[in-house]
């Protein structure tokens, strides 16, 4: 998909590169004329205007990661009995029971705010709840926060970042680690707070391969992750050899990542034994948002009913915008013809005042319509 884009990038780019050629000619031959000189002018603000189509550089760089299982834990990883979670009156958890065992890879999947999150934040042990849960023995668990990048030390270099996660095994090991994330030379001595988003979530991952695990709980780990960082990641996840439990709305991520899925909804869970593509199927959905999006659109249709006004009211805008679109692809169609003519140089033209009064007329038209179009789109957002 990178490659296909890029090579429509560079299509695109050749293509405007010819009409920007072609415009700059008719400016040039237009400037010399004094009854062309405002289409010179029009011409000239047309160029400015245009956004320059840049084709991606290929990055060959690729991360290189692995999740070592530090120690074989128990059969049991995690016990959950009873667990109940509420945020002052919201109660997004309630009496739910699991039971995690080692080799598992599991998936959290659901609506927002039903607790997926809360979920993993309660296993390893961030926040305060009602009910039990034990972990079993010799589990060590590495979690990675859906906002891990907000727990960096902004102050601190990705090098120094490093060394202070690190212990006395694996100090020796830092720069190796970064440099399979990508960091790199100077790169290692930049601060975390001029990072982007994407190389904060690599150093964060980063972090993670410092301490001792054989369970590895993350929380939409893709979050400003590249195509190319995700796949890797994706592939490091599939060769890890503990137990993983993945909070993630990305469909394509959890393909091949996972065999349970617990799917979140109404305070309770329901354990679907199968992949991503199995949970959808028995679901009837075609993607991971549809769920919350169906849920929504039901309660709609049972608890709100649009005053007649406001539906007469929202026909008519659509009647008009549709109308208004129609009207302005019918003269941006008049006006390149126009344009087309003039590029070809036809001398009759140079003495037609006619044509540039109705070229004018059209960009003018243009105008109004634009301006009218965008007022109907702005009261239909209101609706």
């Amino acid at each position: 998909m990178r490659q296909e884009l890029r090579e429509l990038q560079k299509a695109s780019q050749k293509n405007q590169k010819k009409q920007i050629a072609h415009t700059e000619k008719l400016i040039e031959k237009f400037r010399a004329k004094a009854s062309k000189a405002s289409m010179a002018q029009s011409l000239i603000k047309k160029l400015d205007k245009i956004e320059r189509i840049e084709v991606d550089e290929e990055d060959h760089a690729v991360m290189h990661v692995h999740f070592p299982v530090h120690i074989q834990p128990g059969k049991v990883i995690a016990t959950i009995e009873h667990v109940s979670k509420s945020y002052g009156e919201e109660q997004v958890l309630q009496d739910v029971n699991l039971l995690i065992e080692r080799g598992s890879k599991v998936a959290f999947v659901g609506q927002n705010g039903q607790g997926k999150s809360t979920l993993a934040k309660i296993i390893v042990g961030e926040i305060p709840f009602e009910g039990k849960v034990t972990l079993g023995h010799n589990v060590k668990i590495g979690y990675f926060a859906q906002n891990q990048a907000e727990y960096l030390n902004g102050n601190l270099t990705v090098l120094d970042t490093m060394i202070e996660a690190a212990n006395e095994t694996n100090r020796s090991k830092v720069r190796d680690i970064l440099g399979a994330f990508l960091f790199r030379g100077e790169e290692v001595d930049k601060f975390v707070r001029v990072l982007s988003g994407g190389e904060r979530n690599r150093l964060a991952l980063a972090k993670l391969l410092l301490q001792p695990l054989n369970v590895l709980i993350m929380d939409e780990p893709t979050n400003h992750l590249d195509i190319q960082s995700k796949n890797v990641l994706k592939k490091a996840l599939q060769q890890f050899e503990g137990t993983l439990i993945l909070v993630s709305h990305d469909r394509e991520f959890l393909q091949g990542l996972c065999s349970q899925v617990f799917e979140f909804k109404d305070h309770q869970i329901k354990e679907f034994i199968g992949d991503i593509d199995f949970y959808l199927e028995q679901r009837n959905l075609s993607n991971l948002r549809e769920a919350e999006a169906k849920t929504i659109k039901y309660k709609q249709e049972k608890t709100t009913t649009p005053p007649p006004k406001d539906l007469k009211k929202e026909k008519a805008l659509k009647n008009k915008i549709s109308k208004l679109e129609s009207n302005i692809q019918q003269v941006e169609r008049e006006i390149s013809d126009m344009e087309l003519q003039l590029a070809n140089n036809d001398s009759k033209l140079s003495q037609d005042t006619r044509f540039f009064e109705v070229y004018n007329r059209l960009k003018a038209t243009l105008e109004d319509k634009m301006a009218e179009w965008e007022q109907a789109t702005v009261e239909m957002d209101n609706i």
